[in-house]
């Protein structure tokens, strides 16, 4: 049975992925964390991360901003490493929590400012990439990536910041996705931290994550780009009040 609501998850959330090009991390680690341990739900979201990354940038690779990429992840892959490392003794509930906050006043911000004026929403035509906060933000991306596997807001923020819509959101997204699941996977091995016991589960989810993540990409193209933004700020919304509540708990009962 475990093994079944797994798969289902993964599949709706590798879906959620392919069409927005983030957020898979989000909600499968919630449902299945009561299921495997929040340990082994990080780990392995961690690595089955890798493959809708790669799947989406694979589809949208001529949209890779160099400059964006290679700012981001020169300080993003350590940040990884260091949390990855840092995830064997630390708390995460209160990473989650304080992520969860800075969420809902981004995500509620952007909602406000567009009903008010729906226009206010400003689609930029150019693309920054010398803004020194790309930097920053990499490193913070790096390091809750490691810790809890669900940092993707921080990316989104600033890929919006920088002129990045829809399949160049995407691509750029998936490019860095990849490049840090590849960096922090070896320690969880290394580390011997790997749920060895769950590894037909590991196995399976494959080939369900590559038809999810398919399937998300023949949605995509038929959202408007505005009517993305809006996509995207409402499910930051609800995500934020997920962590909330769910670190919240957490912490009251420990």
């Amino acid at each position: 049975m475990i093994i079944y609501l797994t798969l289902i998850a993964i599949f709706f959330s590798s879906m959620v992925y392919g069409i927005i090009g983030f957020g898979d991390a989000l909600i499968l680690i919630p449902i299945i964390t009561p299921l495997i341990g929040i340990r082994n739900a990080v780990i392995l979201v961690n690595i089955w991360g890798m493959f809708p990354a790669l799947l989406n940038f694979i589809k949208y690779r001529k949209f890779l901003d160099k400059g964006y990429f290679f700012r981001f992840l020169s300080l993003g892959i350590p940040a990884t490493i260091l949390g990855t490392y840092l995830i064997i003794n630390i708390r995460v509930e209160w990473i989650e929590l304080i992520l969860g906050i800075f969420i809902l006043a981004y995500s509620s911000l952007k909602l406000i400012k567009y009903f008010q004026n729906p226009e206010s929403i400003e689609i930029k035509n150019e693309i920054n990439t010398t803004s020194p906060i790309i930097y920053a933000g990499g490193f913070s991306y790096g390091l809750l990536t490691g810790l809890i596997s669900a940092a993707g807001p921080i990316n989104v923020a600033l890929l919006e910041k920088t002129g990045h819509y829809r399949e160049s959101f995407i691509g750029n997204f998936a490019a860095i996705g990849t490049m840090l699941s590849i960096s922090r996977i070896p320690f969880y091995f290394i580390g011997d931290i790997f749920p060895y016991d769950l590894l037909l589960v590991f196995i399976f989810a494959f080939p369900v994550i590559f038809l999810g993540t398919k399937l998300g990409h023949q949605i995509t193209p038929k959202i408007p780009v505005k009517k993305f933004q809006i996509i995207i700020f409402c499910f930051l919304l609800g995500i934020s009040l997920k962590s909330i509540i769910l670190s919240s708990i957490s912490l009251i009962i420990s």
